[in-house]
């Protein structure tokens, strides 16, 4: 569903307070008794399906279209300045807009056209129950089972639902003035709302788990393991919503090994507890119109990652197809494309970390760089990013040398300097001076730089280490 952001502006613009531009060039009268009757029924209705207060849509319905008197109201049943077609139906009208500038003008828009004041009511339900895309769960605050009144659920849409700070505060103002509450809601919800000494016993109050979610790019895919059966299938994540529904295994011809693809990730946390547990949603086709399903992480055999902090010079080619992301590509994390490999065309990029992503067997290496003031992962797969290293050759000898008097400008590694990814320092052992003997099992020559390096082990000390060999003699 596709709302203005400037809803009040909107409103305004096509209702009666601007009848004039693209209106009926008069302005109807508003009696708020006779919009409240006259929608009382279908409110009620359709709020109670979708577990929301009534007497909050009744007073959203009331304001965003200035008591039903707005011409988007007369002429469409839209009561909340919705954009877009229903059913194919719309009509155009004219509205406010803001241009890049933050400068106002005024534009023709399409909105949509309902058959009906319920028809209307029900698709702003589902909006507030379903959410968005992005965000499923981004207006439950205004749930019935999260918010214990009606004034918690109507400050829930402030900023949210509108971008006024006042929204909430408006439809708690309307709904006092009218006694909504009372009229419409029953029994629930008008707890300490009305500030009257007796009050009508309230349903229990349900505490859900809240969940935050990640989207993911394309098909990244995981295994049913061998425990998958002993966890459910529901069609939102356990425990973060009344009514949800489960699917028995029974129903699917699952079988142990079988190949999932998922699209998002969910981190939930427990209201009691504040343990934290992950969660998947995943499909049984490759297809992305089929069936989602929610599963716990312990139903899937994922990938394994294995990451080492480093530092390396990436080169990358961007004239291959693909993308960067923000994880790993099908790691546990799942990941989100964030641009087209074409637009990295520096010659090269500084990576610090590296993962090897084990999948039914088969490893792949993947590099996270700096580009810019950001960090992305890209795969060194197919030459689509390379580390630069220093070319070494190496020899078998052995031997012994003792310290210079220079040793102590010099580091000790657990690589020769610039050929490994996983490269580290270490200080000198205790005791190292010069004239300490210390014996060599293998040498390496940098033949660009003409240096030398030896691979070093101190008396007493199991550890070996890489040195400059201007730190011998």
């Amino acid at each position: 569903m596709k709302r203005t952001k400037k809803w009040l502006l909107a409103a305004l613009v096509v209702g009666v307070g601007l009848s004039s531009i693209g209106g009926t060039g008069h302005a109807a009268t508003t009696d708020p008794q006779g919009f409240i009757n006259q929608l009382k029924s279908p409110v009620v209705s359709v709020a109670n399906q979708y577990k929301l207060y009534p007497s909050v849509m009744m007073a959203q319905a009331a304001l965003e279209s200035a008591w039903g008197t707005s011409d988007l109201t007369i002429q469409a049943n839209n009561y909340f300045g919705v954009k877009g077609s229903y059913n194919g139906q719309s009509v155009s009208m004219k509205t406010a807009e803001y241009d890049s500038n933050g400068q106002l003008y005024y534009t023709t828009a399409n909105f949509r056209k309902y058959p009906s004041a319920k028809a209307s009511m029900t698709d702003n339900a589902q909006l507030l129950r379903n959410g968005t895309s992005y965000n499923p769960t981004i207006y439950s605050g205004a749930w019935r089972e999260n918010a214990p009144t009606y004034s918690a659920a109507a400050n829930a849409l402030t900023g949210v639902y509108a971008t006024s700070q006042t929204y909430g505060a408006s439809l708690i103002k309307i709904i006092g003035q009218y006694s909504l509450n009372t009229l419409l809601d029953g029994s629930t919800g008008s707890s300490g709302d009305s500030g009257s000494s007796t009050t009508k016993p309230t349903k229990p109050v349900v505490t859900y788990a809240k969940a935050k979610y990640y989207g993911a790019s394309g098909s990244q895919t995981a295994r049913l393991s061998s425990k998958h059966t002993h966890y459910v299938l529901y069609n939102h994540v356990k425990g973060t919503r009344a009514n949800i529904t489960k699917t028995s295994w029974g129903k699917l011809n699952d079988y142990t090994g079988q190949q999932t693809y998922l699209d998002m990730r969910a981190v939930k946390t427990d209201p009691k507890s504040g343990k934290k547990t992950t969660w998947y949603r995943v499909r049984f086709s490759s297809k992305s119109t089929a069936k989602k399903y929610w599963l716990y992480t312990e139903g899937l055999t994922l990938p394994t990652v294995k990451y080492t902090k480093g530092l390396a010079t990436v080169k990358v080619n961007s004239g291959m197809s693909g993308s960067y992301y923000n994880h790993v590509f099908n790691s546990p994390y799942l990941a989100k494309a964030m641009g087209p490999l074409k637009k990295l065309t520096a010659k090269s990029y500084t990576a610090d970390n590296q993962a090897v992503r084990t999948q039914d067997g088969y490893k792949t290496t993947w590099y996270r760089i700096k580009v810019g003031s950001k960090k992305y992962w890209i795969a060194s797969t197919e030459a689509a990013a390379s580390p630069q290293y220093d070319y070494v050759v190496y020899t078998k000898t052995s031997g012994t040398k003792k310290l210079s008097n220079k040793y102590s400008k010099y580091n000790l590694y657990n690589h020769i300097k610039k050929t490994h990814f996983d490269q580290k320092t270490s200080k000198w052992p205790s005791g190292s001076k010069k004239g300490v003997k210390v014996t060599f099992d293998s040498k390496g020559v940098k033949t660009a730089y003409k240096t030398t390096w030896y691979r070093i082990q101190f008396s007493g000390n199991k550890t070996k280490y890489w040195v400059d060999a201007r730190s011998l003699q």
